[in-house]
């Protein structure tokens, strides 16, 4: 039977000697914890150098690789170096070669996870491996090692900095002697306030023996990412209420003590006459093994556990200068409103944002859990809000961000033209201490369920399978919601039209298309008057503010029209001109659970925006993370957004339309308006 003799140079506790079965041969496997101890890690190697088949040491600290060069701590290399006869292995070859590879197979497998999340890493240089990983994904983490290393109240942002960092450092670190006592603890209370924005990242990268030492309340609801998940640490972050883990340990057996040193230990002690291994070899045992990380949650559902109301926040503002009367202080002067108005619309830019109110009782279908909405109101309408200098409304957005922190909530939302101006949230994201969402993900999933259900009602166009045979309008397709929606019916529509002002974006939108659904006939316009007439849904996603974007004398008779614009593209007044087109709006949903709306969002009974519920979902689904940014809306986010809202019961609610909630009755009337003009209808 094979010995291999593993020494925790970092950890402390009572040793333990057992065996295990790898590849059909049986290994002993005696573990010794040195707790820090340089000469005693020293002397045990000694003691065991020819008498056992491999030595693995465990918690030394990694090479640093610079671009010229290495940095390797002198009692570390003579730790390597102490034996004679025995291989000595640490797992850092082993590390260097599957980390990357790891969490590149595990960004590839769930791409949405990675994106618009900010990291913190406790060591660049204890964790080297993880940040040649985090490089690799284009990632630029917080790195602490200012304080981890020498107790400096700061963070660097990104490797380069931290190269620079360590040339100026080495001099004095390589002269430290490796000791437990020189790392701080990580407790909150000791914390410096200027490492704030190192603790409010969302994910958080470590190995296991570095992870042992901290205090680990910061880590509350937290993602961590770390290189081996033992027992006794699993323990102690469901005790810290940390979110979930992603676990890079490979899964070759169960056993204790189970790491990378170990494994690399097991590969070591497989080759024949002791034959040193190299990175080929690790490459081999990778693909045979099919090693790779998983994700598990490790905050546990418990029966007898209360679990605790997570808060989320939401920004909306009035979408005309007639809501702003809808705040109680204005109550005297609604019977004025007309002429007021006006002036009204310009006063209100000087106030400040405040709170609005709460929705509660919001409850998740699938887990049970409960979230609370906390809802803050900019004054400025739409107007306003386009002509302000986007600086000034960041900062309105930012302070609202910060008051939505200090009242509990872990992640804002952005309604209407807040998430439009400037840089559409990325900029505020960026200065806000928590997470921020502009909701257009599910806005474009509340479209296309609205589209789908107004379509099927009318029942206008013949459909194969699941193939649509007739023609999808989107207007104002290159924009966000536009965008992705033209992705999705593409797959269901046997035609669609893209139109937009740009002809280059239309270009590349039909491009991208064509390789999601080739079979799919894709025409593009600038102007969708040559197109409306043959199209028997049209989805429109502008920024017209309240200009004319089509001419409804032109629409098809029996057509759906989806106007998912705030404010809307089609005026009421044009709506009542075409009895037999179905104008519906969209971007409206519902909640799971009895929950109590205390505020007004000038919506119709439960009927919420779907920016403001994927605010919510993502709160239940505990995922504190800035979902959807920018001008662009990803594909995938859409599908993953589609997935959490059934899971979690969050629905298309009533279908409606100017007056209100559109009946089947009132579906069953514009079909027999449609059919009668069809007979007369010339495309």
């Amino acid at each position: 039977m094979k010995h291999i003799v593993c020494l925790g140079f970092a950890l402390e506790g009572s040793d333990d000697d057992y065996e295990v079965e790898f590849e059909c041969e049986e290994f002993r496997l005696s573990h010794f914890s040195m707790n820090f101890d340089v000469e005693a890690t020293k002397e045990m190697i000694k003691r065991f150098d020819g008498r056992c088949d491999v030595i693995a040491i465990t918690g030394l600290p990694s090479t640093y690789n610079l671009k010229d060069g290495e940095l390797t701590h002198p009692q570390v290399r003579m730790l390597r170096n102490t034996a004679r006869v025995t291989p000595v292995v640490d797992g850092v070859m082993l590390k260097r070669i599957y980390l990357p590879w790891a969490l590149r197979k595990f960004f590839l497998d769930n791409p949405s996870w990675f994106q618009d999340k900010r990291y913190s890493v406790y060591s660049g240089v204890l964790d080297s491996s993880f940040m040649a990983a985090l490089n690799d994904l284009g990632l630029k983490p917080l790195l602490a090692d200012p304080y981890l290393l020498g107790k400096m109240p700061f963070a660097l942002n990104g490797k380069d900095k931290l190269d620079l960092f360590m040339q100026m450092l080495w001099p004095i670190l390589k002269r430290l002697n490796l000791k437990n006592a020189k790392l701080p603890d990580f407790k909150l209370k000791k914390l410096p306030k200027t490492l704030d924005d190192f603790l409010s990242q969302e994910v958080f990268v470590c190995n296991e023996s570095l992870l042992m030492q901290f205090d680990h309340e910061h880590l509350k609801h937290k993602t961590l990412i770390v290189d081996y998940l033992s027992p006794k640490l699993e323990a102690m972050l469901e005790k810290a209420n940390v979110k979930q883990v992603i676990s890079c340990t490979p899964k070759v057996f169960e056993g204790k003590h189970f790491n990378f040193a170990v494994l690399e230990a097991l590969f070591q002690a497989m080759e024949p006459e002791a034959e040193p291994l190299d990175e080929n070899k690790i490459l081999v045992w990778i693909d045979r093994l099919k090693l790779e990380p998983t994700l598990q949650n490790i905050v546990k559902n418990s029966a007898d556990k209360q679990e605790e109301i997570e808060k989320y926040a939401f920004i909306i503002h009035p979408l005309h200068a007639g809501q702003l009367f809808m705040h109680p202080a204005a109550k005297p002067f609604r019977s004025f409103k007309t002429k007021l108005a006006p002036m009204v619309e310009q006063v209100a830019t000087l106030v400040p944002g405040m709170f609005w109110g709460t929705i509660d009782g919001v409850k998740s279908e699938k887990t049970g859990k409960e979230v609370k909405g906390l809802i803050y109101t900019l004054t400025e309408t739409p107007a306003m809000l386009m002509k302000k200098d986007p600086e000034d409304v960041y900062r309105r957005l930012v302070r609202l961000c910060r008051s939505a922190k200090e009242a509990g909530a872990k992640i804002i939302g952005l309604g209407a033209y807040t998430k439009i101006v400037g840089d559409a949230g990325v900029t505020v994201n960026r200065r806000s201490p928590i997470p921020v969402t502009t909701g257009n993900s599910l806005s474009a999933c509340a479209t296309l369920w609205a589209a789908k259900l107004a379509v099927d009602k009318m029942k206008m166009v013949e459909k194969v399978g699941e193939l649509y045979q007739g023609v999808a309008m989107v207007i104002g397709a290159t924009g966000s919601i536009g965008a992705v929606s033209a992705k999705v019916l593409c797959q269901s529509w046997k035609e669609i039209i893209l139109v937009a002002p740009r002809a280059h974006k239309l270009l590349e939108l039909k491009e991208e298309i064509l390789i999601i659904a080739p079979n799919c006939k894709v025409t593009i316009a600038t102007s969708p008057e040559i197109h409306s007439g043959r199209s028997h849904l049209i989805i429109t996603t502008t920024s017209a503010r309240g200009q004319k974007i089509l001419e409804i004398e032109n629409v098809r008779p029996g057509a759906v029209i989806c106007d998912v614009s705030r404010p809307l593209d089609i005026s009421e007044e044009d709506a009542l001109k075409r009895p037999d087109v179905m104008v519906i709006e969209s971007g409206e949903v519902e909640l799971p659970g009895d929950y109590k709306m205390k505020v007004d969002l000038g919506l119709q009974g439960r009927i919420v925006y779907a920016c403001l519920a994927e605010t919510a979902l993502l709160a239940m689904d505990n995922r504190f993370e800035s979902f959807t940014l920018s001008r662009n809306i990803s594909y995938q986010k859409v599908l993953d957004i589609d997935r959490m809202a059934r899971e979690h019961g969050v629905r298309l609610s009533h279908i409606t339309g100017h007056s209100g909630i559109i009946t089947d009755q009132e579906f069953e009337l514009c079909r027999a308006h449609a059919v009668e003009v069809l007979k007369n209808w010339k495309e």
